[in-house]
């Protein structure tokens, strides 16, 4: 298929150009220094940060380099063994999340203490969200890195890549999903290959359905029966009161679940006032998911 459209190739846009030459210029600056900086790159899922980091490891060949998966990573001594027989100049750890969320602090301390020694590698990491490891005064990593965010996908990106027929059509979808290198590709390949948008929603559930039926099934009853009152219910958000008519849980046991939910970033709120308060599911796609009512999108 032809990867390119408009005046820009999508392919540059998998590696997010912005930030490979800040990490770039990042390396340039400090890895060959005494005490190299450490840098993490910071994006949501789907956002490219792995594309980019199995980019910025290939191109640095000259360099000694030590690549991990951190789903692999269950204490610090598996990082030190894996550099040490390298002497890597360079460290590139993708998915750091799992080494910051598995790990104490005592065991991020020996990290933090190795990584500041003089002849360490520079570390170049991935995460997909922005850490207590990072924010907390007490963390190991307070201040101890430099974060590079990886920005939403622009609009004008969407315009230089789609043309005026199509550019509607791939907004319109865009604002379904999150602004994502991987949610581009996907809205990319269904216009592509279908002239027509009539099934454009349908064809793109199909890639998220797995997921947010995973997150359906993960949650307590109670949750559940909170969701399916959103289902029907067009795009407007509903008080507490009107939850309650559609599932016939009391106030009590209601506003218990929805706090989880809350927590765990499935449901918004807007406050219109000290009693009214208007409930949202916060991702658009899983909403209409959650809308069996329209049982031709399941088809």
């Amino acid at each position: 298929m032809d990867n390119t459209l408009g005046s820009i190739p999508l392919s540059s846009l998998v590696v997010n150009v912005d930030i490979f030459n800040t990490v770039r210029l990042e390396i340039a600056n400090s890895a060959n220094t005494v005490v190299p900086q450490p840098v993490v790159v910071v994006g949501e899922e789907g956002s490219g940060k792995s594309t980019l980091l199995r980019r910025l490891y290939a191109l640095y060949g000259e360099y000694r380099h030590v690549w991990i998966d951190g789903r692999y990573i269950f204490d610090t001594e598996y990082i030190i063994e894996r550099c040490n027989p390298a002497g890597g100049t360079l460290l590139f750890i993708d998915n750091m999340d799992f080494y910051l969320t598995r790990c104490s602090y005592d065991e991020q301390f020996r990290l933090r203490r190795f990584l500041y020694n003089e002849g360490a590698p520079m570390l170049i990491g991935t995460v997909s969200k922005v850490l207590p490891a990072f924010t907390q005064y007490e963390a190991p990593f307070f201040e101890g890195l430099k974060l590079v965010y990886v920005k939403p996908v622009p609009d004008e990106d969407l315009r230089a890549l789609f043309n005026d027929a199509e550019y509607d059509r791939a907004a319109s979808l865009m604002a379904l999903v999150p602004p994502t290198i991987h949610s581009l590709q996907l809205i990319w390949d269904i216009i592509k290959l279908h002239d027509s948008p009539d099934n454009d929603i349908r064809r793109l559930l199909s890639f998220f359905s797995g997921k947010y039926w995973n997150i359906y099934q993960s949650l307590p009853a109670n949750s559940q029966h909170i969701l399916n009152a959103f289902g029907g219910n067009g795009s407007s958000g509903m008080t507490i009161p009107e939850i309650r008519n559609r599932n016939g849980l009391s106030t009590s046991v209601l506003t218990a679940y929805i706090k989880s939910l809350r927590t765990a970033g499935i449901i918004n709120v807007e406050k219109l006032g000290k009693r009214n308060s208007i409930y949202t599911v916060k991702d658009p796609l899983f909403r209409i998911w959650l809308d069996k009512s329209t049982p031709e999108l399941f088809a």
